[in-house]
């Protein structure tokens, strides 16, 4: 099944393409995300820059956070992906969980076998293609092991909505850098997310953000607030990206303890 078929059904935020029909694609070229740019056009050099790079990296963590009436309770979960095309990837989330009992969840692809690791379930697994082994984290890193690869793989991960019904908020700077900021709906509400095995919660409203650095269309920051029957939740995920960079061999290598073969 496609990446993006099953991030519909499974987390909003995981969707890591732009909902445009063919006559808008057609009609809107990417350009530079000038203060007259519509949000389709800042949307579409985003894609483009991703999909034709030559390399990724980025690091980065989710912020996330549950309010209800008796308070704020939430975590950081850190990141870290890196990409040289055609196919050579990996990407590293730390889940802190509960207590401090910290597990990362790592994916790695040389472009022709893929292998994923997770602490909670340790052994080294084979999934078959790319999107078997980033779809299963995309609830618990916080869409960030679907987001960015989506964009990076557009063609082998598949495509969906990043925003409905996109619109240009006004610019605002993210640690010092120029940001376009894009503002619309991961999905129709109301909705349910999946909350755990077996549990889902419904979400009744959401709104999502997208921080698009103004001089290299990358994605530096997205914010989700979200609104469930008992409580809110309120998530932001910070990305410091590079493209076009050299990727140093040990940024690639698997890092699990029981390491692939040398290629």
């Amino acid at each position: 099944m496609a990446l993006a078929t099953r991030v519909r059904a499974m987390v909003v935020l995981a969707a890591c393409a732009l909902a445009l029909p063919l006559a808008s694609r057609a009609q809107e070229t990417p350009k530079s995300g000038g203060d007259d740019a519509s949000p389709v056009k800042i949307l579409l050099a985003m894609e483009k820059v991703y999909a034709g790079c030559t390399s990724y990296r980025d690091t980065g963590k989710v912020v996330a956070s549950i309010v209800t009436d008796g308070g704020r309770a939430g975590g950081e979960k850190p990141f870290a992906t890196a990409f040289v095309r055609p196919g050579r990837f990996r990407f590293q989330f730390t889940d802190t969980g509960l207590g401090g009992d910290a597990a990362k969840y790592i994916v790695w692809s040389d472009g022709n076998e893929v292998l994923s690791w997770w602490d909670r379930q340790p052994g080294v697994r084979h999934p078959a293609a790319l999107d078997d082994a980033l779809t299963p984290a995309a609830e618990i890193s916080g869409g960030v092991s679907v987001r960015v690869p989506a964009l990076l793989f557009p063609q082998s991960l598949g495509r969906g909505p990043l925003l409905i019904a996109p619109q240009r908020l006004e610019d605002a700077a993210d640690r010092g850098v120029t940001c376009a900021r894009i503002e619309g709906n991961g999905r129709k509400t109301p909705y349910l997310l999946p909350s755990g095995p077996n549990r889902s919660v419904q979400v009744l409203d959401e709104t999502v953000t997208l921080w698009i650095d103004k001089a290299t269309h990358l994605l530096r920051k997205v914010t989700e607030r979200r609104t469930m029957e008992t409580y809110r939740s309120e998530t932001t995920t910070l990305y410091t990206p590079e493209v076009n960079v050299d990727i140093p061999a040990a940024d690639l290598a698997f890092g699990a303890p029981e390491e692939p073969p040398a290629k």
